[in-house]
């Protein structure tokens, strides 16, 4: 190594020991992480409440036709991606997130397939099929005065609704959380 060359040596035993505890928490991050997981997946929460994105924008209205739709089924109509079937277990999006501490980082998200198109929109090429429909509605098949309809090639164009991310405040907390952490 070509410049100069500081060697340093630390006599305080106090700070010897408060030094060599924060390294020795260096070694075992996970705990950090798993603290940043948890802030992440409440303000991920927060956001499925307040429907908006980590920039503080609100998320697109549900189109009048969907609340139409809910409102028939008896959901709940006006929450978005939260669970609108009124308990039923699986059904909400919010409900899906998850987080996983390791040494080196911290992963958030949901298991579910239809997440990453809710999270940065997108638009969902459907092919032409056949359903059974008994009067005006889509029914089980040999439901008594049922029939089989073509439902035609189509497109469903789903706005970007983001809910993982982080806001300012998150990265302060991230930043208070490490220095907690370091210290303790």
């Amino acid at each position: 190594m070509a410049g100069i060359i500081i060697h340093a040596e630390l006599h305080d035993e106090e700070a010897q020991v408060a030094l060599q505890a924060i390294l020795d928490r260096m070694a075992n991050r996970r705990p950090f992480f798993a603290a940043v997981g948890e802030r992440m997946l409440a303000s991920a929460q927060d956001r499925f409440r307040s429907q908006t994105a980590p920039d503080g924008t609100p998320w697109v209205s549900l189109r009048p036709t969907t609340i139409r739709a809910r409102t028939r089924k008896g959901q709940l109509p006006l929450t978005i991606l939260r669970s609108n079937s009124k308990g039923k277990i699986g059904s909400s999006l919010a409900g899906s997130l998850n987080y996983i501490a390791s040494e080196d980082d911290v992963q958030l998200g949901s298991p579910l397939p239809y997440a990453g198109i809710h999270q940065q929109g997108g638009t969902i090429q459907k092919p032409e099929s056949t359903r059974y429909m008994a009067g005006r509605r889509f029914a089980k098949r040999g439901q008594e005065g049922g029939r089989d309809v073509t439902i035609k090639a189509h497109a469903i164009t789903i706005p970007a609704r983001p809910y993982l991310g982080l806001t300012g405040a998150d990265e302060e907390g991230i930043l208070e959380d490490a220095e907690d952490w370091l210290m303790r």
